[in-house]
């Protein structure tokens, strides 16, 4: 029997990604296949995120795309974040979907198809099916968030903090390890409060030890580490710890005292200034990559400044700027001193330049120094170039790697290299003679 063919199309975070290949993973072992061309499919899935408003248009432009792209058998399903904000209105709206499940319930999608096209369920386990490159896994720690950000309607969508158990987080690399992975990335709504629910306290520096500890053959890299958790103790054993990459991911979102408490964040501008200080005394190689959100509600020019005083002073090798968004459910939405879109923009493009001065004058000290990477695949457009990325970027953020001269005779490597040319945010390398990652 011809196996039944599906597209998937995963949109979102990396925890909504992980969401999704636990169901790719599961309709693989019921006998489905994947699919990349749409009309050939006899069904597609769109997993949503559904944060922030141009999250919910690129779920909706890629409904409406799909819906002329498939065959009129195929079913068209849509889960996820989207789904979960905003389940009551989906179907009314879209009556062209066939079926919709929120967070924590991607299953369901695939006892709908099973019952569609009439396919028994297997017993047993299924496993996740990575969608990115094979090197690198993400693991979710936890699910949900017990911050009350002004800003954010992740606790609405996706609960409170749930904490996995250290044996199942351990269970599930051992078998991301036998698959061939060679970096983790820890990933979870708010990472260094990982075990709070289940354990009574915070728990990530045990975790991490034991993983770190079982597992040296891989490297681990944490994101999502909010500022209040990023003790001495977590950059020391950053620092210390020989198969941690040297990297942290701190959204800080803003650098004014007076926005931080109106957006309800749990650091101060004195907590952020001494994590920034604490990572670059203790952990200097370390990158450092953070976030800030402008045009809050109230954001006064003097508040914006905080912000670039903060960028010169403290300058954080990566970060990503965004426009505040008045999301319904989250406590701003109250708010009415709203922000013009004009200045949000001018704002934004103020601390993007500042941020490119001082990435590629931290990029520019590896013309020089040599360093690991890996490689994702060969250039789209190019066959000539490999694709790929340094242990200092973090996927999907910091930008590409390009290797214009060398043999990847290592598969994924990892390989030596060093830049030979900066575009930002991109870098090419060459690979040294005798690589040996």
């Amino acid at each position: 029997m011809n196996k039944k063919k599906i597209s998937y199309v995963s949109l979102g975070c990396a925890k909504n990604q992980v969401d999704f290949e636990y169901l790719i993973g599961e309709l693989s072992n019921y006998g489905f296949a994947a699919e990349t061309d749409p009309a050939k499919c006899d069904a597609v899935i769109i997993n949503t995120c559904g944060f922030i408003e141009p999250a919910v248009k690129e779920a909706v432009d890629n409904i409406l795309q799909m819906e002329n792209l498939i065959s009129k058998k195929a079913k068209l399903i849509v889960t996820g974040c989207m789904v979960e904000r905003y389940k009551d209105d989906i179907l009314k709206e879209m009556p062209e979907i066939d079926f919709i499940t929120g967070v924590g319930k991607l299953s369901e999608a695939a006892d709908y198809l099973c019952k569609e096209f009439n396919i028994a369920k297997k017993a047993g386990q299924s496993f996740r099916t990575i969608i990115n490159a094979p090197y690198y896994a993400y693991v979710k720690i936890s699910e949900g968030c017990n911050n009350t950000c002004a800003f954010c309607v992740i606790p609405n969508i996706r609960g409170r903090l749930k904490s996995r158990t250290m044996e199942d987080i351990e269970q599930e690399i051992e078998m991301l390890a036998a698959d061939g992975v060679k970096e983790i990335i820890i990933i979870s709504q708010d990472t260094t409060q990982y075990g709070m629910d289940i354990y009574g306290e915070e728990k990530l520096i045990p975790l991490m030890k034991k993983l770190t500890e079982r597992f040296d053959n891989l490297l681990f890299r944490m994101l999502y580490l909010n500022p209040e958790g990023v003790t001495e103790e977590v950059i020391k054993f950053v620092a210390e710890t020989k198969n941690v990459i040297k990297y942290f991911e701190v959204p800080v979102q803003h650098a004014s005292d007076k926005i931080l408490t109106k957006m309800r964040r749990a650091s101060t501008r004195q907590v952020i200034d001494n994590v920034f200080d604490t990572i670059r005394k203790l952990c200097p190689e370390a990158f450092i990559r953070t976030t800030f959100i402008t045009g809050f509600p109230g954001e006064s020019e003097e508040d914006f400044n905080e912000i670039c005083k903060f960028i010169e002073d403290k300058k954080p090798d990566y970060a990503g700027f965004f426009p505040y968004y008045k999301e319904e459910g989250s406590i701003a939405y109250n708010y009415h001193d709203d922000i013009d879109e004009k200045t949000k923009k001018l704002r934004i493009k103020k601390l993007q330049s500042m941020q490119k001065k001082i990435t590629s004058a931290r990029l520019k000290e590896y013309k020089k120094k040599e360093f690991i990477c890996f490689i994702d695949k060969v250039n789209d457009d190019f066959e000539f170039i490999l694709e790929g990325r340094a242990l200092f970027q973090a996927p999907d953020t910091d930008g590409k790697l390009y290797v214009t001269d060398g043999i990847a005779d290592n598969g994924s490597g990892p390989y030596r290299c060093i830049i030979n040319k900066i575009a930002y945010p991109d870098i090419y390398v060459t690979f040294l003679e005798n690589n040996n990652g």
